[in-house]
């Protein structure tokens, strides 16, 4: 995991970046190659606004019935949490949510969720809980907690932190700790990098198991259904092109989905810089594969009713802090880019998910209290 801690990056992102990024650009060469491999772009579309004032949301679900949930992160402790010099500053609260949109009818169906928010010295606070959601059919929910840390950190955290860096049911058993198997394995290690710290982004169910993706580990976790776990990829560094050569870049997994072909897709940051993001295609059992290159940031991938990956960028640019999110299709057998326009410029979003008919959900504003929830009409 990266010792860096970027205000930019926002929850997820303090882990994305192995080393600095400044004065670093991607040689026009690399950006040429990604282009070549796109197809036309999309035809624009403007999307609507299903709801706003959401706190720190994360991914978004469609369910079966057409409902849709929202993973909000919540607002840490609800009040300032300063920064000092010395290690980051942990502010914890019970701010975490579910939002659910249903027909006409939305609101939060569950609240007092797990919230912490890390300051770095002089830096700006970044919100780790809620990041992905889904009920189940008695009406209970499964879900993933952020963290940055180990049970260590939970404990220093006090009463209520318990859910944080792991698969849980809300308010309920605790179904895989992505943290403890960090802090026993701490698999990512055989790569040189040297910190131990778990933040697991989303999960995919895997026949009764769980792969889970773990951002700051960098790697995916399987989940069995009596708790244990085991390291299934690890995935492996990228390299971060410089003036005078290239440095390491960490992968930081994000996305995880199954594909129409029965493999899984996963999604890598790799550096957040633009241009360097991988989709690696997985079969239990082999070993990962790049599947599409020329990415940038990518947080979250879901799939189109024709089998094609959607993948949504909380960034895109050269610059940190560049706020301009992006969507991309590709195609699901050559891997090609096509990027899907919008009218409305994307503002560090970090959730996707798509419906049978092919509307995108994302949510947008996503490292704020001032969140929403958008929809694009299938083009």
């Amino acid at each position: 995991m990266s010792r860096s801690f970027k205000p930019w990056a926002g929850a997820l992102l303090t882990t994305a970046v192995a080393v600095s990024l400044a004065a670093t650009s991607i040689p026009s060469s690399a950006a040429d190659t990604a282009v070549s491999h796109r197809h036309r772009t999309a035809v624009a579309s403007t999307p609507v606004v299903v709801a706003s004032g959401l706190h720190n949301p994360r991914d978004v679900t469609v369910q079966y019935d057409g409902s849709v949930l929202v993973a909000e992160s919540g607002s840490g402790s609800g009040a300032a949490c300063p920064s000092q010099p010395g290690p980051p500053v942990r502010c914890f609260g019970l701010t975490g949510s579910i939002y659910k949109v249903a027909g006409r009818w939305k609101g939060r169906v569950v609240t007092g969720l797990p919230s912490q928010e890390l300051v770095p010295p002089g830096g700006q606070g970044s919100i780790y809980g809620l990041n992905q959601v889904e009920q189940l059919w008695n009406g209970s929910y499964r879900a993933v907690y952020g963290l940055i840390g180990l049970p260590s950190t939970r404990t220093d955290l006090g009463a209520g932190s318990g859910p944080l860096a792991t698969l849980s049911i809300v308010n309920g058993k605790v179904l895989g700790d992505l943290a403890a198997h960090e802090a026993e394995h701490d698999p990512d290690a055989v790569l040189g990098n040297t910190l131990p710290a778990s933040n697991p982004q989303r999960f995919v169910r895997d026949g009764r198991d769980f792969l889970v993706t773990d951002a700051a580990a960098n790697d995916v976790i399987r989940v069995r259904p009596d708790g244990t776990t085991k390291t299934e990829v690890v995935l492996p560094n990228n390299a971060l092109p410089t003036e005078s050569g290239s440095v390491k870049a960490e992968a930081v997994p994000t996305g995880i989905v199954r594909g129409r072909d029965g493999a899984f897709y996963i999604s890598d940051l790799s550096g957040a810089h633009n241009g360097l993001g991988r989709l690696w295609r997985y079969v239990p059992g082999g070993e990962p594969t790049v599947f599409a290159t020329g990415l940038s940031s990518v947080i979250d991938l879901a799939v189109a009713p024709n089998g094609d990956l959607i993948a949504l960028s909380y960034a895109t640019g050269n610059t940190p802090g560049a706020p301009t999110g992006a969507l991309n299709r590709i195609d699901r057998r050559t891997g090609a880019l096509t990027p899907i326009k919008s009218d409305t410029p994307l503002t560090m979003p970090t959730g996707l998910d798509v419906t049978r008919r092919g509307d995108i959900y994302i949510t947008n504003n996503s490292l704020s209290n001032e969140g929403q929830l958008l929809k694009f009409r299938a083009l």
